[in-house]
């Protein structure tokens, strides 16, 4: 069945407002007639992908098509960490081609009129939908949050569709943009007594790998969970199995008073205990760690309260010679802890703040240095041992911390 345009996405289809807006719509008709989508749906933002880990030489050309085509973003749109850390990726040793053609992609999105935000938490950025709004979000853990917290609506959009929709301000309509499929379909119980930071991300281990893609009601989150709380369960869930949505009883908003299976009964449930959580701890450890060489935080990008956090329990510490410590987060909360004379002391006792960046998709440089790393993300334990041929232990902020530092 053909998609239902409107006179003015005909428009873009016909090539009325441009070359990169009619190839934007062409891509999406053809993508969206599969999908089953009868329509187009307005998005009111876009969270895209330009970093080269991912997009390869492909996309740095895609991209740079479509610029020179003359495309400009018509929605807010900002995309996913840079491969590199912008300003210090040559004093780091990343090579310079692989540099290069992200800065490529870089001037890309310059063109296209895409913020440079960098970063896989756009909603603390000013990115923040309301409830029922859809947007085109690309990064798993973005769009876990934009469902999930935010009760904005979006499927896990693939890197070249976002920047479609980026350009045109539509995407078709399948998937989560109807409320009829966001409905819970897996009951969670979680009865594991006080929950700590790190749990939250074992949960999301734990989900993702039990539930797949289907969408998941949480039932015993406490009300005091903190928003990173929730974002650290749904980027762990997103990347242990594709979830894209999930319901906190009681908490997130689609869940917050009614029920979130509207009266069918789910199609599986399962407990989380106190000895799952133990045991996955321990399975997202690899078999043969050594001695650490480098405590990894900040996937998704640490908060300032996160980082206040880190910098609290440094005071009278320093990282010890031969270890390091890398923190990734945004440059806005880089610069507002600037401010506040954080980052100047967290750097004087041997921090690396790296901004802009993501270590899952950027390369591990130090020249072979870092044999056994330490994290505190769910998501950096899922992916990092593949993606580097590393060793990882998995633990908790504190432990991470004592781990790399010393006394002074």
């Amino acid at each position: 069945m053909a998609l239902k345009l409107t006179a003015y996405e005909q428009e873009m289809l016909d090539g009325k407002h441009g070359e990169a807006k009619q190839l934007a719509m062409k891509i999406m008709v053809k993508i969206g007639e599969p999908l089953g989508a009868e329509e187009m749906v307005e998005v009111v933002s876009v969270q895209a992908m330009a970093h080269f880990g991912s997009l390869h030489i492909a996309g740095r050309d895609y991209l740079g098509r479509l610029a020179c085509m003359g495309g400009k973003c018509c929605v807010p749109t900002t995309q996913d960490p840079a491969s590199i850390p912008f300003d210090t990726w040559e004093e780091m040793g990343y090579d310079k081609e692989y540099a290069e053609n992200q800065m490529k992609l870089c001037d890309s999105i310059m063109k296209l009129g895409e913020y440079h935000a960098w970063s896989c938490t756009p909603y603390v950025q000013g990115s923040v939908p309301r409830l029922g709004q859809n947007v085109a979000w690309a990064e798993s853990s973005a769009v876990s949050y934009a469902n999930s917290v935010l009760g904005a609506r979006t499927n896990r959009t693939p890197a070249g569709l976002a920047v479609c929709a980026a350009l045109t301000g539509r995407i078709p309509k399948f998937g989560l943009y109807f409320p009829e499929n966001r409905k819970a379909q897996v009951k969670v119980n979680v009865d594991a007594g006080p929950l700590s930071d790190l749990d939250y991300n074992t949960i999301g281990i734990i989900i993702g790998k039990r539930v797949g893609n289907y969408i998941p009601a949480i039932y015993g989150i406490p009300a005091s969970a903190t928003n990173d709380n929730l974002k650290y369960l749904g980027a762990c869930a997103a990347s242990s199995g594709s979830v894209a949505l999930w319901h906190a009883v009681g908490v997130t908003p689609e869940a917050l008073y009614g029920d979130p299976f509207e009266g069918r009964e789910p199609i599986n449930e399962f407990t989380i205990t106190r000895d799952m959580l133990t045991e996955t701890e321990k399975s997202l450890c690899t078999k043969n760690p050594g001695e650490i060489d480098l405590y990894v935080t900040g996937c998704p990008h640490s908060s300032t309260q996160e980082v206040t956090k880190l910098a609290h329990l440094m005071e009278g510490r320093r990282v010890k010679e031969g270890k390091d410590m890398w923190i990734f987060t945004t440059a806005e909360t880089n610069n507002m802890l600037k401010r506040s004379g954080v980052i100047q002391k967290m750097e004087a006792a041997g921090v690396r703040m790296m901004v802009q960046t993501c270590l899952v998709i950027s390369p591990l440089v130090g020249n072979g240095k870092y044999k056994t790393l330490i994290t505190d993300s769910g998501k950096n334990a899922s992916y990092l041992p593949s993606e580097h041929g590393i060793e990882l232990v998995y633990a908790s902020m504190e432990d991470c911390v004592a781990a790399v530092t010393e006394a002074v």
